[in-house]
């Protein structure tokens, strides 16, 4: 997939696990993780709690997981990955200038990371799949990262803002990821809004906006990941995004 990879062996110099290094809320992550062919899971479970311990890993190695699991990890994470590829389906010319709720307009990222931070934390509230616990500047700091490239790549030009007045009420940030489609490229990083009733429909009309001005991009392709609770997932696939396979993220046992 184009991704630099890395590798963990065993005691006998063997190669069990290759992985894209990453973080995740400050600590390592080996994304994308793959068991080595022909590597039992528990073997490779049991090596990676030595130089892994206490990272953060994601895979679709249902075996890996679990045995993983079985050794004291935590699920942070059950995901499912998307993705819409614009050469074969491109997004409508409508969706341009899609409608967006009275008083709303969609405009380029050109507010504050602060700006951004309200509607983030109303929009992934306690109880929430996607709750992170951040405190007001937890969530500012890791969205300036964000905005810096810091995060999955640097922002792409198809991401946006919904603006009432002026208060930031809704929020897409595409980057560019390292690898290719569909785990890699153009990558919708986040989309939220604020939750209230009035506001329905402002995230589908910042993803149309996003799919249309990526027609265009290099690759013309959008993908992301969704967690398994998420009714989310609903728009994505109403949206023309496939599903392109699952994921763990796991928290390694210190």
């Amino acid at each position: 997939m184009g991704l630099p990879r890395h590798t963990v062996r065993d005691a006998s110099g063997a190669a069990v696990l290759a992985y894209a290094l990453s973080s995740r809320d400050g600590q390592p992550w080996a994304d994308l993780a793959w068991r080595a062919p022909d590597v039992d899971a528990d073997h490779c479970a049991d090596v990676l709690l030595g130089p892994l311990r206490g990272w953060a890993l994601s895979t679709d190695d249902e075996a890996l997981a679990v045995a993983l699991i079985r050794r004291g990890a935590r699920v942070v994470r059950h995901a499912h990955s998307y993705s819409r590829d614009l050469g074969l389906s491109p997004a409508v010319s409508s969706w341009a200038f899609p409608d967006v709720p009275g008083g709303c307009r969609l405009t380029a990222v050109d507010r504050s990371a602060e700006e951004l931070v309200p509607p983030l934390l109303a929009a992934y509230p306690p109880g929430h799949p996607d709750h992170s616990g951040w405190t007001p500047e937890e969530a500012r700091h890791e969205v300036a990262r964000m905005l810096a490239g810091e995060v999955l790549g640097p922002l792409l030009p198809c991401s946006g803002l919904a603006v009432e007045g002026d208060m930031v009420v809704g929020v897409c940030l595409v980057t560019l990821r390292e690898g290719s489609p569909p785990h890699g490229g153009p990558w919708v990083l986040e989309v939220y809004r604020n939750p209230a009733p009035r506001y329905a429909g402002v995230g589908t009309a910042l993803l149309r906006r996003a799919l249309w001005l990526s027609n265009r991009a290099e690759p013309p392709v959008l993908s992301l990941v969704v967690s398994d609770s998420n009714p989310a997932r609903r728009v994505y696939e109403r949206l023309g995004f496939q599903h392109v396979g699952s994921s763990r993220t796991l928290e390694l046992p210190t």
